[in-house]
């Protein structure tokens, strides 16, 4: 596997015009437009399995999954749909509604993997790391009346409340929450949890886990529909991969191929610098590359075949 730090080391020389230093920022961002592009040009491999427990019929996604392809509801095959399915006028139609084993994504966008428990509570976080004095996460939200919580943070005013970031200890809000709707962090050394808070009780529960380079978390939620009951479904995704909003220079990218990266930053350089002919000609030689990758590292199985049960010859009536 390749890192990200030594991707910029490969890419360095083909960076802007006629190369940058590795420790350049410019170099950071053009390697993040040539994993792009590797990405959306099929470069092996961009397909992974992601394993869900969907509690209360839902469960969100990590960044890295953009679109699932195929799933497995408690072992049963089901059916993916997209996120305006609930909109769509063929869904009033008698079973056109996937009652079983179905996928369909919430339109909305969530900072938290989990929701706040009924009634409310305070919201804290918790650093893995020892963080620096200026530290923070800003929680925006509403509170049991539905109302914005606005409170003030060294003389002025902020929408939501400023929780400082300290190792060891959970620093929480004064205000309690009844959802939250947007998380402004910090950069941070380490991880950091985010917990809901009952000082009262001493109860508290796990709402999210951030990583050091996350700023403003939105991550994307799905519902299932199953036959199956429980208080939790376990979920198979297979799915495209995305890229992540940032790497540091010790995160594996997804790609493990030095040529093909290579011939990427080439092509991605000489579009840099308007030569078309050159940038199509190591477009077509990476693509080579993708396709030979690809043959060498597939297993030569045979394809399943895939059968439309509702609509074979032996689901349909009265056929000849």
């Amino acid at each position: 596997m390749i890192t990200f730090g030594e991707a910029r080391k490969i890419l360095a020389p083909w960076a802007d015009r006629g190369g940058k230093c590795a420790s350049s920022d410019d170099v950071r961002l053009f390697v993040m437009q040539v994993l792009q592009y590797l990405l959306i040009s099929g470069q092996y491999p961009t397909t992974r399995k992601f394993c869900f427990n969907a509690v209360k019929g839902a469960f969100t996604v990590p960044y890295e999954l953009e679109v699932p392809l195929k799933v497995k509801i408690d072992g049963n095959v089901g059916t993916v749909w997209d996120k305006w399915f609930e909109f769509y006028n063929v869904g009033d139609i008698e079973g056109c509604v996937p009652a079983s084993n179905a996928l369909h994504e919430d339109p909305n966008f969530y900072p938290t993997v989990y929701n706040m428990p009924d009634g409310g509570a305070r919201v804290g976080c918790l650093a893995t790391a020892h963080e620096g004095a200026d530290a923070h996460i800003i929680v925006s939200g509403v509170d049991s009346s539905g109302r914005e919580i606005v409170t003030n943070h060294l003389g002025e005013q902020i929408v939501g409340e400023y929780i400082s970031i300290k190792y060891g200890t959970i620093h929480y809000t004064q205000a309690s929450f009844a959802k939250i709707t947007s998380i402004l962090k910090s950069e941070t050394k380490g991880y950091v949890q985010l917990y809901w808070v009952n000082p009262t009780s001493g109860k508290k529960g796990f709402l999210a886990d951030y990583s050091p380079l996350e700023k403003n978390p939105q991550y994307r939620r799905y519902k299932v529909t199953s036959p199956h009951c429980g208080p939790s479904v376990r979920v198979s995704i297979l799915g495209r991969i995305r890229l992540k909003e940032a790497y540091a220079d010790t995160d594996l990218i997804p790609f493990d191929n030095i040529n093909t990266l290579q011939i990427a930053g080439q092509s991605v350089n000489a579009r840099f610098n308007n030569d078309a002919n050159l940038a199509a000609a190591h477009d077509t030689t990476m693509q080579d590359f993708i396709s030979r990758e690809a043959n060498y590292k597939k297993p030569n199985t045979g394809q399943p075949i895939e059968v439309a049960l509702i609509t074979s010859g032996g689901s349909i009536r009265n056929i000849v």
